[in-house]
């Protein structure tokens, strides 16, 4: 039978100390006392604790798990199928190998630790897609190795994160929609379901103040069910405003979708906005205009940031990295002026 890996919390707990008292000391970082980095190296030997990645494939450069959470997947493509292509592309320039492991619901209700982590099959982590806060925890204390946060920002955590600019982006295609003059803008995404849609919320609320419009709480539209996070059509309201901006561009797509169901045309009636350049169950035929993310900057600076990690070249505080992208003109907006 094979032996069980040794955990960085067995250490911990055979001194005494914490789990980030150990990583710190075992990677020689700051914050723990000359004596006390011994006692934990001397009772790692003995132990027989191996560093993350060392026993398996220890000729491979870097080996870098990706963790996502089951709801963000859907039943086929999706925005972070894509991205974690551009980030097999990204760390394959760097001789990188990555390992991906799809969250299940009840795994992170009960917070397990990833196979591959606990299994120390990976130097490195980067956890794609928000989670909940009690999950990060748990691998901020268990995982004893570097971690990136990608297309989300925790900022109680000491961690990179790499996320699109949110709140800029959504203000440059809310603000597109108020130079070809509309007035009457609704905002479509469920605002408390993660701190992206919030900063794109946030990026709405912007423009609409910054031109002195009116901003109407019935226009404030939900898109999705919480906690398995899957779009629904939203309900369009009964005073219509003449434009809609859209969270996300499968949103956008459903919208349309709506509205067309409901006689209006798309963009001789209503103009309609999304946001990401993706959609990946189009149910609509108008190309949409869309503030495009531009995944293959943000992949690569989320594979930059993990290596440099994992190699020891940073070792300072957490870093954020906004990656903006550009808006795209599509056919569902229709100038009023």
């Amino acid at each position: 039978m094979a032996r069980k890996a040794v955990r960085l919390s067995d250490i911990a707990e055979k001194l005494g100390v914490s789990t980030v008292t150990v990583s710190n000391a075992l990677a020689n970082q700051r914050g723990v006392s000359e004596e006390l980095r011994e006692k934990i190296k001397e009772m790692a030997s003995e132990m027989g604790y191996h560093a993350p990645g060392t026993q398996i494939m220890a000729k491979t450069a870097v080996n870098i798990g990706v963790l996502v959470q089951e709801r963000y997947l859907g039943n086929g493509s999706s925005f972070y199928w894509r991205l974690y292509q551009e980030l097999a592309i990204a760390c394959a320039a760097h001789n990188c190998l990555l390992a991906f492991c799809v969250l299940k619901p009840d795994e992170e209700k009960n917070t397990v630790l990833p196979v591959m982590v606990s299994d120390h099959r990976i130097d490195g982590l980067i956890v794609m897609g928000e989670i909940s806060r009690a999950y990060l925890r748990m691998l901020e204390k268990e995982a004893g190795m570097p971690m990136i946060f990608l297309d989300f920002f925790a900022a109680e955590f000491d961690v990179d994160c790499v996320i699109s600019n949110n709140f800029y982006g959504m203000y440059t295609a809310t603000r597109h929609l108020i130079k070809k003059g509309h007035k009457k803008i609704a905002y479509v995404g469920s605002v408390k379901s993660s701190n992206s849609i919030a900063d794109r919320y946030f990026g709405y609320l912007k423009a609409m103040r910054q031109y002195g419009l009116e901003e109407r709480e019935e226009w404030i539209i939900e898109d999705r069910t919480s906690g398995t996070m899957e779009i629904i059509e939203p309900k369009l309201p009964k005073d219509m405003p003449t434009a809609f901006v859209c969270n996300c561009d499968q949103t956008a797509s459903v919208l349309i979708h709506e509205l067309e169901g409901n006689g209006y045309r798309v963009p001789e009636d209503v103009s309609v906005v999304g946001y990401d350049n993706f959609v990946f169950m189009p149910v609509c035929d108008v190309a949409i205009t869309t503030y495009g993310v531009d995944m293959p900057e943000m992949a690569k600076a989320a594979a930059e940031r993990i290596i440099s990690r994992v190699k020891g070249l940073d070792k300072g505080p957490g870093r954020l990295s906004i990656i903006s992208g550009n808006l795209i003109d599509g056919e569902s907006v229709r100038a009023l002026i």
